[in-house]
């Protein structure tokens, strides 16, 4: 699971990720008298001896909400997807000299997935005199007793530089506010870096943000901690509390997959009240308090809370890039890196560690990853109990100096790859294959050494190649379920040559309130290949091949949403010679042509467009004891899909692709209706489809595509 609860041990260290700037070489210590003087005039006011007299006390309202988001991998592979958010409503009170109370009024939460999520007890309330000069964090777990950077003494262990100062207008009044920004001087002790506008009138705070060094945080599973605390003009005086921030990133390991818990904080406070009497019973409230549990249900909040999160928190979640099993083995790489050189096991994803289908049986594996000196030892290995073979990968490539992942290896490898498209999650087929003999992939063997290299950009388009001299061949049937009995092989020619390939993707999101969200994958081939055909006949061919994927969904109101989904590919040989069968395109599946038959459509060239509407209804919630509750509702997602082929050019090629002739080999566009039901978080889908030309109905079940990568 995800680091969802912030109380507790520690998870690893990341010694190297906390996302801390370095010093700004421009902090020198010549000095600015003018500078000095303001950051000396905001020490002392924080001490009180310059502070107004005349602000005796106020009180205000506080609308707050607080979001634990998780997230699988470096940035590219998921977005962070928000698992649980609250609503919060509190009352503040603050009287001099100094003492305040904080009442929790109204409180609500809906989880958006399983988790059980436990926030510190100060996230509940409202920072209060722009922190205190030893500033404490997270109940003292994440930060705790780290010098105010405009705290008593704090001269003498920051430095401070002038940043850009900015002009505020009020009616009939100019404010001045001036940038200072504040770093340690000695940046191996527990600091604060960051920056503060100061009032240039009055040395006023109106605006603070901080991050902190390594040795100021406590837990090490934290890879950031940013906090901005704002403050208004209240009064045309005062400057109070008016918005808040904060954002915890907390780091993990999911099959060595980095995995991240984010707790993003947000608060608005308004309604002030100045310098009128507090009532006694507020005064003799605790520094934090809350009324009762069935009073907080009762708040009066406006809509939901998916509704009226602010945009910092309304984070989309676009379906996972169709290269996200290349992007997760680039992470798991590049969190070794920074470990002991000794071997880790490890693996990319459920499937290589555990899978079934027809030509292997079931089929065991795991990798390991070990680093020598400059270089990165790469492998993976798969044994399978019905074949008993052995398959796997080793490759090796040198690290870059400045560090990261190598951009190129060398590899030689034993493996089984399908020629299908994916129709099902690695899990689902494994489950499906070994009790009831329905395999969802058309494998063939693969053997190889060449050279590869991918990136994995924080910003861009994730890419991959390579370039090898491959034999590929047929394989046998050699598994064998509980129940039922696999169709025969595919009859892949016996082929040899170079071939090379260039894969990519990349999801989206647009907007702000209501976000388009979207996704898209191309995957380019070409290969000179020569051998014998399934009559053992001699064949030389030239190949080409281009598969792509295209999904953009369209918020609508009331959480409606319009969802299209294009698919399509096309192969060609050189003087229009008949394509070998591991080098044609198939559709035919839920995804691909739902309502026909798995791979049911060989062809050379198929495009498929899919219309879906997804409408929530109410359903009961399905309690899950400490993980929350599943929300009281299923999504419903009628479509209508068109899938066109041009056939494979030999009639044999198509019969022998799926072991069987299809009912309507010749080309042509095979419409299908249906409808699926997203429930559970939305993490599962079922679907109910038919084909309108020569399909029947057909029932299909798994987990989110989001997820297939991992699984």
């Amino acid at each position: 699971m995800l680091p969802a609860q912030e109380s507790g041990g520690r998870v690893g260290t990341r010694p190297d990720s906390l996302g801390v700037p370095q010093l700004d070489p421009r902090l020198d210590p010549h000095r600015d008298p003018q500078l000095d003087s303001l950051v000396a005039r905001a020490i002392t006011r924080r001490q009180g001896q310059l502070a107004d007299s005349t602000l005796l006390s106020y009180e205000a309202d506080a609308h707050g909400f607080l979001a634990f988001l998780g997230q699988l991998g470096d940035g590219g592979l998921i977005p962070p997807r928000v698992v649980q958010s609250e609503e919060l409503a509190l009352r503040i009170a603050w009287w001099q000299p100094g003492r305040s109370a904080q009442r929790l009024l109204g409180r609500r939460d809906t989880t958006l997935l399983p988790a059980q999520v436990q926030y510190y007890r100060d996230r509940y309330g409202v920072v209060l005199d722009n922190l205190p000069d030893r500033i404490r964090l997270g109940d003292g777990q994440d930060v705790r007793d780290v010098p105010h950077p405009l705290g008593a003494g704090a001269e003498g262990r920051y430095r401070y530089v002038r940043g850009t100062p900015v002009t505020i207008q009020l009616p009939g009044r100019t404010i001045l506010v001036d940038e200072v920004r504040f770093q340690p001087r000695d940046p191996s002790q527990p600091a604060a870096i960051g920056s503060v506008y100061l009032d240039r009138e009055t040395a006023a705070v109106v605006r603070l943000s901080m991050t902190f060094t390594r040795a100021a945080i406590l837990d090490t599973r934290i890879e950031s901690l940013v906090v901005t605390l704002e403050n208004g003009l209240v009064a045309q005086r005062y400057w109070l509390p008016r918005r808040q921030e904060v954002e915890v990133v907390r780091a993990s390991t999911w099959f060595e997959l980095p995995a991240r818990g984010i707790v993003r904080g947000h608060w608005e406070v308004g309604g002030y009240t100045v310098n009128e009497q507090v009532p006694p019973a507020v005064r003799a409230l605790p520094r934090w308090s809350a009324v009762r549990p069935d009073s907080q249900r009762a708040y009066p909040f406006a809509g939901r809370v998916v509704d009226v999160l602010p945009p910092a928190l309304q984070v989309a979640t676009p379906e996972e890039v169709a290269q996200a099993r290349t992007q997760a083995e680039a992470a798991v790489t590049a969190a070794l890196l920074s470990r002991a050189a000794q071997p880790r096991v490890t693996g990319r994803s459920v499937s290589d560690l555990l899978r079934a289908n027809r030509a292997e049986g079931v089929a065991v594996g795991a990798g390991v990853t070990q680093r020598v000196g400059g270089a990165l030892f790469t492998g993976r290995a798969r044994y399978g109990l019905g074949d008993a073979r052995l398959k796997g990968q080793l490759a090796v490539g040198r690290v870059p100096a400045f560090g990261g992942l190598p951009p190129v290896q060398l590899f030689a490898e034993v493996d089984v790859r399908d020629a299908g498209s994916a129709e099902r999650s690695g899990v689902t087929n494994s489950l499906a294959s070994a009790l009831f003999g329905s395999d969802h992939t058309l494998p063939f063997g693969v053997r190889g050494v060449g050279v590869m290299g991918r990136r994995s950009p924080a910003r861009g388009i994730p890419w991959g190649w390579r370039a090898a001299y491959e034999q590929e061949a047929p394989l046998a049937v050699v598994g064998r379920p509980a129940h039922g009995r696999y169709l025969p092989p595919l009859e892949a020619w016996r082929l040899q040559g170079v071939r090379g390939e260039v894969t990519g993707g990349r999801g989206w999101v647009a907007g702000d309130a209501h976000r388009t969200r979207g996704s898209w994958s191309l995957a380019l081939s070409a290969a000179a290949l020569h051998g014998t055909d399934g009559d053992r006949a001699p064949a030389r061919r030239q190949l080409l091949r281009v598969v792509g994927a295209l999904e953009v969904a369209w918020p609508l109101a009331h959480d409606r949403a319009l969802v299209l989904r294009s698919w399509g590919g096309g192969a060609a040989a050189a003087g229009g010679g008949a394509l070998p069968p591991q080098w044609g395109v198939y559709a035919g599946g839920a995804w691909s042509a739902p309502g026909y038959g798995y791979a049911a459509l060989p062809a050379r060239a198929a495009l498929s467009q899919r219309v879906e509407f997804r409408q929530p209804v109410a359903a009961p919630g399905l309690p899950l004891g400490k993980w929350g509750k599943a929300p009281g509702r299923v999504t419903l997602a009628p479509f209508a899909q068109l899938t066109g082929t041009m056939p494979l050019p030999d009639t044999r090629v198509r019969c022998l692709a799926v072991g069987v002739c299809p009912s309507a080999p010749e080309g042509g566009v095979w419409p299908s209706v249906g409808v699926g039901a997203l429930f559970f978080f939305d993490l599962i889908r079922a679907d109910v489809a038919r084909g309108v030309r020569d399909g029947r109905w057909r029932f299909a079940i798994d987990i989110d595509r989001s997820f297939w990568g991992m699984l």
